[in-house]
């Protein structure tokens, strides 16, 4: 926990990060390496955030973290093959290695979302019904923001390029979840919730993925 201050410093490369992908993205020569290099920077991103943010000391956190990278990916496999979760969608090639036609690092980047849509949530309020409520709200709206910058770079494809109110309410259910299991977490171990709760790694990572989708908005 006396660490906390100090690894919270390392936040300014995530913004170092995304900024040199917003210049990659925007620059024609380096276009093509950007999007190959799309699912290894979120890969390193969210180990990084993970090591910096010292949470991956605490075992209920790290518990949270596999259960709900299983069933964000499992819903994500259900959804692309049934259209029942999300509506009509496929994803492109530029996310990576799939398994079931869904790419492993979408799981992974649910978490993110979610565990920084919560993170800001919780410097908000401390009622529990708030923050998971506010989670929820904060994840949709960062999916609202993402979908159209998704669609124009490859990362997937909705079906006649129409975007179902479906999805939202989806990702609305499926964070409110997630964010009660963090909820959950708190009531298990107080201790290492705040280890969690203290570092602003996760608040950080969300801000810089909303500057990065905000600014290729207008590419």
């Amino acid at each position: 926990m006396e660490n906390i201050p100090e690894r919270n410093k390392f936040f300014l490369i995530l913004y170092v990060f995304f900024l040199v992908g917003i210049a990659g993205h925007y620059t024609e020569s380096f276009y093509g390496l950007m999007l190959t290099l799309t699912p290894y920077i979120l890969l390193l991103m969210g180990i990084f955030v993970l090591i910096f943010s010292g949470v991956f000391r605490s075992s209920d956190f790290m518990k949270w973290f596999a259960y709900t990278y299983m069933l964000t990916l499992l819903l994500e496999v259900i959804g692309v093959k049934t259209g029942m979760i999300f509506g009509d969608y496929i994803y492109g090639d530029v996310l990576g290695f799939k398994l079931f036609r869904v790419p492993l690092i979408i799981g992974f980047n649910w978490l993110f979302v979610i565990a920084g849509a919560f993170s800001v949530s919780s410097r908000i309020s401390s009622n529990k019904i708030i923050i998971v409520s506010l989670s929820a709200v904060f994840s949709v709206l960062f999916d609202y923001l993402l979908e159209p910058v998704a669609m124009k770079l490859g990362y997937w494809e909705w079906k006649d390029s129409i975007i179902p109110v479906q999805n939202y309410a989806a990702w609305f259910i499926i964070s409110l979840t997630a964010s009660a299991g963090l909820v959950f977490f708190k009531s298990k171990n107080e201790k290492e919730y705040n280890l969690f709760k203290n570092t602003n790694m996760f608040l950080h990572y969300f801000f810089a993925q909303i500057i990065f989708f905000l600014a290729l908005n207008f590419r």
